[in-house]
């Protein structure tokens, strides 16, 4: 068999869990729908891709990931439940979320209301705020890397290139995925604590307008050039305090240099709940889940807490 075949099938099995379906894949791994059969519970199996299961390098980032997976418990995280470790077979298992990658989601929405995408961003701040707090910078947040359960609530995923400050810091390395790239991912600069904070500010604005704020490309020179010319006018609102909030926000979290950015997730999360209570939304997660209902991606209707969440859209 092909290394390519293989890599195309997958196993029925692994350890106490049945593989059912492969639901995703990425740089380090494929992720796979499986029924713990000790539970009867469904989670999700990541497996290291079959290339790198000889090699030592990926093998220790794998191996750093679930390190760093195990040690994070909080409800905006994707929970880690298991993992095996003995090469060349090596896996995670988490918690299985029901519902969409940010990247899935915004394929069927095309873009979202002011007041919805920051309340996906703060529940996605909160468990940033979590990491930054175990001294533990994600490094790679994407629309690939938040999912939206059927209930309205966040979590960041995948912790592949997550670093722990006082080991490694990528410094002199080219890391992250295209589009979602901040000035450290592609300088000399060290990733530090506001790379997640301009990622952050990145999903943010695709989130807004259904557009990159930076266009993916590999050539570095080319980023760092629209890096510097973003245009924050393509961010509109039909209230213009609204507007001027989020452009703002949006400017501090996507300053080029990080020492001109806010420079701690709290307070973003801060200048996110000025501009939700001022516009009287109180339940982040069931603003979300509204969205949900009137996008037609689940069925309602929502119980109480009736916000209004269209204010500020433009049609």
């Amino acid at each position: 068999m092909t290394e390519n075949s293989a890599e195309s099938s997958h196993p029925k099995k692994l350890g106490n869990y049945r593989i059912i379906e492969e639901v995703g894949s990425g740089g380090l791994g494929r992720v796979f729908k499986a029924i713990d059969e000790r539970t009867g519970k469904t989670v999700a199996v990541k497996i290291l891709h079959q290339k790198f299961t000889r090699n030592k390098k990926f093998l220790g980032i794998f191996h750093r990931e679930l390190l760093i997976m195990s040690g994070l418990h909080h409800k905006h995280i994707v929970s880690y439940l298991d993992s095996y470790f003995q090469p060349p077979e090596c896996y995670i298992i988490t918690e299985f979320v029901e519902g969409w990658s940010g990247h899935g989601f915004l394929k069927k929405v095309k873009r979202m209301p002011p007041l919805v995408a920051l309340s996906i961003l703060i529940d996605m701040l909160q468990g940033i705020d979590h990491l930054h707090l175990h001294d533990t910078i994600h490094s790679d947040l994407s629309a690939a890397n938040y999912m939206i359960d059927k209930d309205g609530r966040v979590y960041i995923t995948d912790f592949g290139l997550s670093c722990q400050l006082d080991v490694e810091d990528y410094k002199n390395y080219m890391i992250g995925t295209p589009g979602y790239y901040s000035p450290e991912h592609i300088s000399e600069n060290p990733i530090v604590p506001q790379t997640d904070i301009y990622c952050a500010g990145l999903l943010l604005f695709e989130m807004l307008t259904g557009e990159k704020a930076v266009v993916a490309s590999n050539d570095r020179h080319e980023v760092m050039a629209n890096m510097r010319r973003i245009d924050f006018s393509r961010v509109q609102c039909s209230d213009y305090k609204m507007q001027t909030m989020i452009r703002k926000l949006l400017k501090s979290c996507l300053q080029f240099q990080a020492s001109k950015r806010f420079q701690n997730v709290e307070t973003v999360m801060y200048r996110c709940y000025e501009i939700l209570k001022r516009y009287e939304i109180r339940y982040s997660r069931h603003a979300i889940k509204k969205f949900l209902i009137d996008a037609k991606l689940i069925e309602g209707p929502l119980n109480g807490h009736n916000q209004n969440i269209y204010t500020g859209l433009i049609n």
